[in-house]
């Protein structure tokens, strides 16, 4: 997924910030997928061994699932990824469209604070409760969760706000149908 194009009004050390936040979390993403892939692949697999199974596996590939949820959540905010409607975009009143889009990133934004302040109260509570076969703390399981969160609402907020300084983003139908042609 590429990053849709701006205008160059943003700081570039800014710039530079969000796009190793937005490779960082790519490569967690990236990371709880193939670790998906793998402990149910061994799961399959350990069904046809003549060796008892490793209970393990499906416990991380939960916890992978889990965690690619929330890290590839606020990288779909920024490169618009996410689930939208865009039948408003393509009103031809532009102040239309930019009071719709910053509202929709407002609405993502508030979820995303939610989402933080209760990843926030299950980090701090669940300490004591133990996952059942690694015996981990579930606290660590939902720090991954909490992050997301917080990057979701940062992500949500700053594009709010870049929709209303730059205008609107207009996403072309014509790219989108070459692109799945393609």
């Amino acid at each position: 997924m590429t990053e849709p194009e701006r205008p160059q009004g943003r700081v570039p050390v800014l710039r530079r910030i969000s796009r190793i936040v937005f490779i960082a979390e790519l490569a967690i993403g990236s990371i709880a997928l193939l670790a998906i892939l793998a402990f149910v692949f061994l799961q399959a697999l350990q069904r046809y061994l003549p060796i008892e199974g490793f209970p393990w596996t499906g416990e991380l590939a939960r916890f992978s699932l889990v965690w690619l949820t929330f890290s590839a959540a606020g990288l779909l905010v920024t490169s618009r990824g996410h689930i939208a409607l865009e039948v408003v975009d393509v009103a031809r009143n532009q102040v239309l469209v930019r009071v719709v889009q910053v509202f929709a990133m407002l609405v993502v934004a508030a979820t995303g604070v939610g989402l933080t302040l209760e990843a926030w109260a299950l980090v701090e509570t669940q300490s004591i409760i133990k996952s059942p076969v690694l015996r981990l703390p579930m606290s660590y399981v939902y720090i991954p969760v909490l992050i997301g969160a917080a990057s979701t609402a940062i992500r949500a907020t700053i594009a709010a706000i870049d929709v209303a300084v730059n205008g609107p983003v207009i996403t072309t139908t014509e790219s989108d149908e070459q692109e799945a042609t393609a």
